[in-house]
């Protein structure tokens, strides 16, 4: 009897030790996913501000967007989605990391010498928007001066 009372003992202690486990794997993949698209973020901003003059083809963040009036980056504009793959390549949905929603451009805080870029990812790409407990989120908001 004894025993068995120990046995059952250890294994509630340690069904809730498992769940512990589970619960920070789930903590440190979602803590990866964010570093992530922080990267991707900061990669896209830095090697548009390294090539402000340069159209880089197909690229995240287009040169047009950037001297233009402060809206969305992409088709004058529209409001369609768009997608980037790992590189910041714009892409389709097939092949997509991160959707992604890019407003630049100047306005009465930046002047003509600044742009302002907002960038937000969300992934996975293919996520639906309405459920914001499915999908992973990152936005940043920066300006890169204009040469």
């Amino acid at each position: 009897m004894e025993v068995v009372l120990a046995l059952g003992i250890c294994s509630f202690a340690l069904l809730g030790i498992l769940g512990l486990f589970m619960s920070g794997i789930q903590s440190s993949k979602e803590s990866e996913e964010d570093i992530q698209a922080a990267n991707m973020a900061s990669f896209l901003i830095s090697k548009r501000a390294a090539a402000t003059t340069n159209s880089l083809d197909n690229f995240a963040i287009p040169t047009s967007a950037l001297t233009s009036t402060f809206t969305n980056a992409y088709n004058n504009g529209s409001t369609r989605i768009n997608y980037i793959d790992s590189s910041g390549q714009l892409t389709t949905v097939d092949h997509a990391t991160y959707r992604i929603t890019c407003l630049a451009g100047t306005n009465l805080m930046t002047g003509p010498y600044a742009s302002q870029i907002y960038l937000m990812l969300n992934w996975p790409a293919r996520s639906n928007l309405t459920n914001s407990a499915a999908i992973g989120r990152y936005e940043i908001i920066t300006q890169i001066p204009l040469r």
